[in-house]
């Protein structure tokens, strides 16, 4: 993991992620980078986890963006399909994940966005809820040549709205994301 790069902002106060963490969708980038100088030892399925914090405000709706930057060009392997994005309350006190009423992921390049998964409404009950994916096909497009960390970065912007009826801690609760991605 030491191509890893990453680069992560707040676009609201509903939404944080912190330095150092990339959120799921974009955690896939991590993957490509496991050790892009030798293609033979990164072939197969990869898992990658981060986590984010949906924080609780006057308004319904959050959004964030981040972004994670490889080393080397994603297109030196043979292809890259996201396998599953998972998400996880991680405090056990938090019963389930209703508090989100729907969340989305779209992964943009040069202004173009393109959903990659989303989920809504979230299941009663679970605390572990898998989002269903928007994207089947190659992941290595999300790419662009980043001249300014002399990489590739991959841009996702998150959004969804929150239910204002659930009870949620001040402090937000903080989510882990699974992210899996087959390379071949």
């Amino acid at each position: 993991m030491n191509l890893l790069s990453r680069r992560c902002r707040n676009a609201l106060a509903s939404l944080c992620i912190p330095a150092l963490s990339a959120r799921a969708g974009v955690a896939l980038a991590a993957a490509l980078s496991l050790g892009a100088s030798s293609c033979a030892s990164i072939v197969g399925e990869h898992e990658a986890e981060t986590k984010f914090l949906v924080k609780p405000t006057s308004q319904a709706r959050f959004s964030g963006w981040s972004e994670v930057s490889v080393s080397q060009d994603p297109n030196s392997v043979d292809g890259a399909k996201l396998m599953f994005i998972r998400l996880e309350a991680r405090d056990s006190n938090v019963p389930d994940l209703t508090f989100i009423k729907s969340i989305t992921a779209e992964a943009v390049v040069d202004g173009e966005a393109t959903t990659i998964a989303s989920k809504s409404p979230m299941p009663k009950g679970e605390r572990i809820v898998p989002l269903d994916r928007a994207y089947h096909g190659d992941i290595r497009k999300f790419f662009y040549e980043d001249t300014e960390n002399g990489g590739y970065t991959v841009h996702v912007d998150w959004s969804g709205e929150i239910d204002l009826t659930k009870k949620i801690p001040e402090e937000g609760v903080w989510m882990k994301v699974i992210v899996a991605v087959r390379i071949e």
